[in-house]
């Protein structure tokens, strides 16, 4: 069986002054409008995030089912996978459609950090490493990323013009 998007909604990146249930209930109608379904006909919802650092909410997923009363029964998970949190909700997604569970996945991908301080915002970022020994790399997250392209480009050569 092959999956499609059927309909999608973003908002603009950048500092919006809300929190992530606000971002959430915003593109989770603008989404379902796009693909032409109602919150009833959505047999699963997943919403990715990359955890509690950002946000004091600690269940996430749960913010979805505030979209529409359709959806109150509506199992709904979270999925975590540093960079790639997004996409990990849409993967997710397609293989419960795969697997003959869901005909129809909300998958949301959030993330606000504009409450959030320069501080806490590199420790959060600097935990998405392996902690134990990439913890005291010179530059946090960005110095970890600066270690493994050099290493990549010591054992291939250098790829500055990909970056």
């Amino acid at each position: 069986m092959s999956s499609c998007i059927v309909g999608w909604a973003h908002t603009p990146f950048g500092k919006h002054g809300t929190d992530i249930e606000s971002l959430i209930l915003q593109v989770a109608g603008t989404a379902l409008a796009d693909a032409g379904i109602s919150a009833s006909d959505v047999d699963e919802i997943v919403v990715g995030n990359y955890g509690g650092h950002f946000s004091a909410q600690g269940f996430p997923s749960s913010l979805v089912l505030q979209a529409d009363d359709a959806l109150r029964f509506t199992p709904s998970t979270r999925v975590e996978n540093a960079c790639a949190t997004g996409s990990a909700a849409v993967h997710q997604g397609l293989k419960s459609i795969a697997a003959g569970q869901a005909r129809f996945v909300l998958a949301i991908g959030v993330e606000s950090m504009t409450s959030t301080s320069r501080e806490l915002i590199a420790e959060a970022l600097l935990s998405a490493s392996y902690v134990r020994d990439e913890a005291e790399i010179e530059g946090g997250f960005a110095g970890v990323f600066g270690v493994i392209a050099q290493e990549y480009f010591d054992r291939f050569g250098d790829q500055s013009d990909a970056l």
